[in-house]
């Protein structure tokens, strides 16, 4: 066992070249998605095992979504359970903390990250990429993985297609974009990274891969 605490649906596992670090996403129940990152060397040590958090911990009987603690909830009731309880202490020790994490409002409408990228070129600032299964949403970061940092903030990103109009509704624009008026367009975007180290996305509804880059500040530092 190199580590616990990750395996309800860990997904998208990026190897970071650069700095020798693991990236991987972990889907949450209500409360907190994560993207997790531990270096290599920290992985195979055989010294320690790692507890990236999920799971009713054996110890104190608390189980965790990113900072958060979690109920036990009701099986089957997809909305509210299980419950957030309340925060957990940053920097909690025994417990890796995420690179990032992100939750649930009444505004936003996400359902859970969908994959993740670590682009190495086609950027400028963006230290990480990841996208919203429901909303079409592509988010990141410009800050580093920093280890036993608290989790870094994270932006909703807006996306220009190659004329340079803004996709309101996200990569679901593309998606009625090819399709038409159909009533329903999420596309399920999967980042991943071309061989030279750019992020791109494939929309698993129509079957089509774009590249992504990332642009210059324009006036107002939108």
């Amino acid at each position: 066992i190199k580590s616990k605490g990750q395996t309800k649906s860990p997904k998208s596992k990026k190897p970071k070249k650069s700095a020798n670090t693991l990236v991987f996403m972990d889907i949450g129940g209500v409360t907190a998605e994560e993207v997790n990152a531990i270096p290599l060397k920290r992985l195979l040590d055989d010294s320690r095992i790692d507890n990236f958090g999920w799971g009713r911990n054996i110890y104190d009987g608390k189980a965790r979504e990113g900072t958060f603690y979690v109920g036990a909830g009701d099986l089957g009731v997809l909305s509210s359970q299980p419950p957030c309880d309340k925060n957990a202490p940053i920097g909690e020790p025994g417990f890796v903390q995420p690179w990032i994490q992100f939750g649930r409002t009444d505004d936003d409408f996400f359902y859970g990250i969908a994959s993740l990228a670590v682009p190495t070129s086609g950027v400028n600032m963006i230290k990480l990429l990841w996208s919203e299964f429901n909303t079409g949403l592509i988010l990141g970061t410009d800050e580093k993985f920093v280890r036993e940092a608290p989790p870094v903030t994270g932006y909703k990103l807006r996306i220009y297609d190659t004329d340079d109009k803004i996709l309101e509704g996200g990569l679901n624009d593309l998606v009625q974009a090819e399709l038409g008026e159909v009533g329903y367009y999420r596309g399920d975007p999967r980042l991943f990274h071309f061989p030279d180290g750019q992020a791109g996305v494939f929309i698993e509804r129509t079957g089509v891969f774009y590249k992504l880059t990332e642009m210059e500040p324009i006036a107002g530092g939108q």
